[in-house]
């Protein structure tokens, strides 16, 4: 189909354009899974102390005398440990991914596995045919 050097030079500089956004797109799918990934790991370490500062308050907060200052202090922290439970066990805030975004996303990803392979495939194509036709 490309006829001329400067055909194949258009057809390069446009493949290698969209290789290069493929690839970028890669790159941000991969530092969003990443980010995702470590939001998840804190989250689930977060709930896992928290939880652990609930077990360990309650029966401290128990075993004293209601109204002393060390009960009341105690108190207040076993509170705050039990909100952050309550906080951090709730399903993701507005604007986290749905399934639906994920199934999009997961979507992209494959998109670009095979993408980029043609790309690829076609540059090393163009390239060749280049070199067989006169300037």
């Amino acid at each position: 189909m490309l006829r001329t050097q400067a055909e194949c030079d258009t057809a390069l500089t446009s493949l290698n354009r969209e290789l290069r956004e493929f690839t970028l797109n890669d790159q941000v799918l991969d530092l969003r899974a990443d980010k995702s990934a470590e939001r998840a790991a804190e989250r689930a370490t977060a709930l896992q102390t928290a939880t652990a500062e609930v077990t360990r308050l309650t029966p401290q907060v128990a075993g004293l005398a209601v109204g002393t200052r060390e009960h009341r202090f105690l108190d207040r922290l076993l509170t705050q440990a039990k909100r952050r439970v309550e906080d951090l066990s709730l399903p993701a805030a507005p604007g986290t991914k749905t399934p639906v975004d994920a199934f999009l996303q997961a979507v992209d990803v494959r998109q670009v596995a095979v993408q980029v392979p043609e790309l690829e495939k076609a540059i090393d194509e163009v390239t060749a045919h280049r070199a067989t036709l006169s300037a």
